[in-house]
């Protein structure tokens, strides 16, 4: 998109406003003429604090958004680093897989129940009373949620130890023959981790209250300190537990017990910093929690029937793959996909919360729809490229993350294995991105029953589709196994539909990853139109059909695939005429392959544009796109421009990944050889992804630029 007339400081200038800004004062008060507190004009929750409509405009959410992220990168760093040290030292074993499996109750808890059922309930209504000026009544609810959470949890989690424990009484006594090392390892690591679920929930409610309160960083960096303590356990304690990995293992159980406690502890000053006070309460009669519950009854079933669903992914992983390390494999494997996810997703969705509470609080349907459609344009940008390097550079980035110590055994076949999880998960990541900015809008909402209803026929279609694919799998590679190895001289085409369908079907982790990947996709599509509907009912009229986004989307889709099919195909055969260079088929792969998608997509810009060109005058701007100026595009068509210049340029960024991948040397042991095949393509597509968006005009690109140009350039 051209860029638009805008001062320096990101506002819009004279003239009729431009669509994507939120511009508008929340009638609480600006910041500019709102009273000021002078014993603490920061806190939120003083009625005399001013409110500054700055944080929920797209410039304000933008640098949230980058607090989150940087935080993330932090953690997420220090995750891998984990996980890394973890490989070294236990490998792909049985004490991996128990530790694994034990920790998914408490983590998983913290992830659905915490950061977002309890919080998706939660913020609507304490963002509510903060922007109708209920300060005492926010407090209120924060504590009676903050008693509640605590007393239930300790119940729930004394009785869940106590049932694990007379499993282990059974088994040991009843039937000795199923109590393995490995099954009564488990249950004891599960016993002493679970308590962790107490204190990381406690500490999700504060990260809600602060997020709220518009403080991001501190509950961002909280995750850090868990990392550090499991690093620091594995180093400096584990050796003194003994000389097995059995009982290594216990440091690091240990570790993550202390890693709930200090998440919780660090973020109890910047609460009451904030103005936020805590008071123990019991009082269910608070309207506050009654709408926190009222929000949370529907999700209670999403998060049960979530919880089972990722039970049910390691299960059949445990079950149904042979050997050992198949859950090992599906956790690191997904990290891949979620260590973007987290630093662009739900950074973008975190910030996005309380600002999509309030205007839909306070009636500000259209500063809804823009912040709304400026998230799911940002996710879009920043993930979609993301998405092309996963699935060209699997295996190179799991060499480099975890390649070490055990993980290397067997020629390498764990880096294999995990690679290929992460490059079925890579390929959803913009529909789980989408989801989780889409689920937070009805959420803001108050609209619980959707996102729970969607999620719970979505883990149907991935339990179906996993069985498909693991089960079904195993029999289309035994099927097509014959072929490869007979000896027979086919045409390059057969081998590669022959070689295609072999590899298909030996996914086995990578089946789970692609059956969540299809899964999400569904998902996406009927979330999308919930919103679309509760928007447009609320909104005004349903926009024109040539602007609706779900038949953009259809197109583009068929587009694509066309044009990916047209691309490889083409490649496939310059690469096997022996007169030509493979500097030719790559070449003519690019331009084969984008032509259907850019010629299709164009026609639909052009023919919604045509009846607003107008011939050129003396003041006609020279910022034009397809003969329009930017500030007359109606603001779908600019969601819609904004799909199509981040498929292009991620598009070209993919191709000179995938010959720049080709053309190094092949994977070797030392880090050096390593680093250089995961990176150098990387650093590559960063450069390729930057100049190509900025050629087609990218607005997120524009915007983002602006804003770093901005916390670098200081004012004189």
């Amino acid at each position: 998109m051209p860029k638009s007339d805008k001062d320096s400081a990101g506002t819009a200038s004279a003239g009729k406003p431009n669509p994507f800004e939120t511009t508008a004062e929340i009638p609480m008060g600006s910041a500019a003429d709102a009273p000021t507190n002078p014993a603490n004009p920061n806190n939120p929750l003083d009625p005399a604090a001013p409110v500054a409509d700055d944080q929920h405009s797209n410039r304000g959410l933008m640098k949230s958004a980058g607090v989150v992220a940087v935080m993330t990168i932090f953690s997420r760093v220090l995750g891998l680093w984990r996980f890394r040290v973890l490989a070294r030292m236990f490998g792909a074993t049985y004490v991996a897989d128990a530790f694994n499996f034990a920790f998914i109750a408490p983590n998983l808890t913290r992830r659905l129940f915490g950061e977002g059922a309890l919080t998706s309930a939660f913020v609507p209504v304490f963002s509510e009373q903060i922007a109708n000026g209920e300060h005492e009544a926010a407090n209120r609810t924060g504590s009676v949620l903050i008693t509640k959470v605590t007393l239930w949890l300790s119940i729930g989690c004394a009785v869940v130890i106590g049932v694990a424990a007379l499993i282990r009484l059974l088994l040991l006594h009843a039937a000795p023959q199923l109590a393995t090392p490995s099954t009564m390892l488990l249950l004891q690591l599960f016993q002493w981790m679970l308590p962790y679920l107490i204190f990381i929930n406690v500490a999700c409610v504060l990260m809600a209250i602060l997020n709220s309160l518009n403080h991001f960083w501190m509950p961002n960096f909280a995750p850090v300190l868990l990392n550090v303590l499991i690093i620091g356990a594995c180093y400096f304690v584990a050796p003194y537990f003994g000389a097995s990995d059995d009982e290594r293992i216990w440091a690091v159980a240990y570790a993550v017990l202390l890693g709930g406690v200090v998440q919780l502890l660090v973020q109890v000053p910047p609460a009451f910093a904030r103005g936020f006070r805590f008071r123990p309460s019991v009082e269910t009669s608070d309207p506050g929690y009654r709408d926190v519950l009222k929000n949370f009854k529907p999700v209670i079933l999403l998060v049960a029937v979530f919880q089972a669903n990722v039970l049910m992914d390691n299960i059949i992983a445990k079950e149904f793959i042979p050997g050992d390390g198949p859950v090992t494999y599906l956790n690191m494997g997904t990290s891949v996909y979620q260590m973007v996810w987290s630093i662009v997703a739900l950074a973008l969705a975190t910030v996005s919360l309380p600002a999509l509470s309030k205007f839909w609080a306070l009636g500000r349907k259209e500063d809804f729809n823009k912040t709304l459609l400026w998230g799911l344009r940002m996710a879009i940008f920043w993930t979609l490229p993301c998405t092309v390097g996963i699935m060209l550079l699997s295996d190179d980035i799991v060499r480099l993350l975890y390649g070490t110590g055990k993980f290397l055994e067997n020629d390498a076949e764990p880096v294999r294995r995990t690679a290929g999880v992460a490059l079925y998960s890579g390929l959803g990541l913009v529909f789980f991105s989408v989801n989780a900015l889409l689920a937070r809008a009805l959420y803001a909402m108050k609209d619980m029953r959707t996102p729970t209803t969607t999620s719970a026929w979505s883990v149907v279609i991935n339990i179906v589709f996993n069985l498909i694919f693991v089960i079904g799998g195993n029999a289309l590679a035994w099927a097509v196994r014959p072929f490869l190895t007979d000896g027979v001289q086919r045409h390059w085409s057969v081998n590669l539909l022959i070689t295609s369908a072999f590899a298909l079907g030996n996914i086995r982790e990578g089946g789970i990853a692609l059956a969540s990947t299809i899964s999400n996709g569904w998902q996406t599509y009927v979330l999308a139109k919930a919103v679309y509907a509760r928007t447009t009912e609320e909104g005004g009229a349903k926009i024109d059909r040539a602007l609706s986004i779900s038949a953009f989307l259809w197109q583009a889709a068929g587009a694509a695939l066309l044009s990916a099919g047209i691309g490889i195909g083409v490649y496939q055969y310059f690469i096997h005429q022996k007169d030509l260079e493979t500097f030719w088929a790559f070449f003519a792969a690019i331009g084969f392959g984008m032509t259907p998608f850019y010629i299709l997509c164009r026609e639909h810009f052009v023919r919604i544009l045509k009846p607003l060109q107008t011939k050129p005058q003396a003041d006609t701007p020279t910022n034009l796109i397809y003969g329009v100026a930017e500030d007359r595009w109606p603001e779908m068509l600019k969601f819609q421009y904004s799909i199509y210049s981040s498929a292009m340029a991620a598009a070209i960024m993919g191709f000179v990944v995938w010959a720049m991948r080709d053309s190094l040397p092949p994977e070797g042991r030392t880090f050096g050889l390593v680093a250089q095949r995961a990176l150098a393509p990387v650093a590559a597509g960063v450069i390729v992804y930057i100049m190509a968006a900025s050629g087609w005009g990218s607005r997120e690109w524009d915007e983002f630029k602006g804003l770093m140009w901005r916390r670098i350039r200081k004012p004189v």
